[in-house]
């Protein structure tokens, strides 16, 4: 559950949404797509890049071309979304899972480290929030025992770990484009790789699929133009805030569904047909316009996540990520853990604030991936209190210095007497 505010405002730009109407109705003849990767496969210091329409099928098409009967199992984090697992599953692999580090919710290198064995066809990693796993340390296991490394960059694209980007360390990896990423194009991803063989396999499977329906991808559009005229303000102020800080408050499924995801997840086995897509020219011609604001967009989430460190580091009852300014997190969120997380959603709701429960859980935990059950409670304990606050531009720091005032105003009404 959300303010759809601190999660939807993404889209932005008005122009964003005529060229991809009027791309989406009339294609041009340009080939956007080898474009962006050409040019992201220069920028990232890689021999290729593919797109895909998500990241999850990239995960699939990577993942089908490692695992084996011999080595079916893939080391992985069990903090992410349910159908990152059934990608696992598509490809005919077992998810092996490793616990997170507390503080930084992605996966643990000593971890990985005991469980990677003969039987495992990959190290699957995962840079959460925008955060930089421990990445050297990942690949030198990988490297030492002669596994592959892939890595889960959704959340991260443009971060870098010692200067490297992210992405440019595994042996294939995948980005995203999806709604809520720091770039987006109604959904979309890519998969990058400097293995030439994996990379002519995967792109000779994406190359013979039929692009994504206009209608679909037109539906994605609508809903997107909606999200951003509801959350504008004073609509926002004015209608939509009340509707779901009151569904909030008194507990109104009806209006709290409205905003949540993985509520249901379904287990698969065999990849849904719908996910043999490509992304269009069109979703390619919005990323590529883009890519040149990536660094200056990442500026400004720097600058509010520092407000947002600066003004909680060192309270009782939260527990914040690392702060980084070297270019390991480039804060697509800014999480926070607190104990109570709905009374403190409540809280700042009630105080006409925006923020974000994450929506992921335990994935080692959930009752469809029982026959991989493993105890990881550092998983379990941040998926039952880590909240999102929001970082993109356009958000505005007056926004974020009344998130952390309200938060202080919060945590010291609730902090136990000593």
């Amino acid at each position: 559950m959300f303010t759809p505010r601190a999660r939807y405002r993404f889209y932005g730009s008005p122009s964003n949404y005529l060229s991809a109407f009027s791309h989406a109705i009339k294609p041009g003849k340009c080939d956007y797509r080898a474009g962006i990767e050409s040019e992201v496969a220069s920028m990232l210091g890689v021999n290729h890049a593919i797109c895909v329409p998500q990241a999850r099928f990239g995960l699939y098409l990577i993942l089908a071309r490692l695992v084996t009967s011999e080595r079916p199992n893939v080391v992985m984090s069990p903090y992410t979304i349910h159908d990152v697992v059934n990608m696992v599953l598509c490809a005919g692999g077992q998810p092996v899972f490793a616990d997170i580090e507390p503080e930084t919710c992605n996966i643990d290198a000593g971890q990985v480290r005991d469980l990677v064995d003969d039987h495992t066809a990959a190290v699957m990693v995962t840079h959460l929030h925008g955060l930089a796993c421990d990445i050297g340390q990942i690949r030198k296991i990988c490297d030492e025992r002669g596994v592959p490394l892939i890595e889960d960059g959704a959340q991260a694209f443009g971060a870098r770990s010692g200067g490297q980007f992210v992405g440019s360390f595994g042996d294939a990896s995948v980005f995203s484009f999806g709604r809520a990423k720091n770039i987006n194009a109604f959904y979309g991803g890519m998969v990058v790789t400097r293995n030439a063989a994996l990379a002519e396999s995967i792109r000779r499977e994406v190359d013979i699929l039929p692009n994504e329906s206009t209608p679909k991808l037109m539906k994605r559009i609508a809903n997107c133009l909606l999200g951003d005229t509801l959350t504008a303000r004073p609509i926002y102020s004015w209608l939509t805030f009340k509707i779901f800080r009151y569904g909030a408050i008194k507990g109104i499924n009806a209006v709290n569904k409205v905003v949540q995801t993985e509520n249901n997840p379904i287990r698969k086995e065999e990849l849904p047909a719908t996910y043999r897509r490509q992304l269009t020219q069109m979703q390619a011609r919005l990323i590529q316009r883009q890519l040149p604001k990536l660094d200056r967009d990442t500026q400004t989430r720097l600058h509010m996540a520092r407000i947002y460190h600066e003004g909680l580091s060192g309270q009782e009852g939260v527990i914040l990520a690392p702060w980084r300014e070297d270019g390991s997190h480039i804060y697509l969120q800014f999480p926070i853990q607190v104990e109570d997380r709905w009374d403190y959603v409540r809280y700042m709701m009630r105080h006409g604030r925006d923020l974000a429960i994450q929506h992921m859980r335990s994935a080692a935990e959930l009752e469809i991936f029982k026959d991989f059950f493993k105890e990881c409670p550092n998983a379990r304990y941040t998926a039952d209190r880590l909240v999102l606050l929001p970082t993109y531009p356009g958000y505005g720091e007056r926004e974020v210095r009344e998130n952390v005032r309200v938060t202080l105003q919060y945590l010291q009404q609730h902090r136990i007497p000593g």
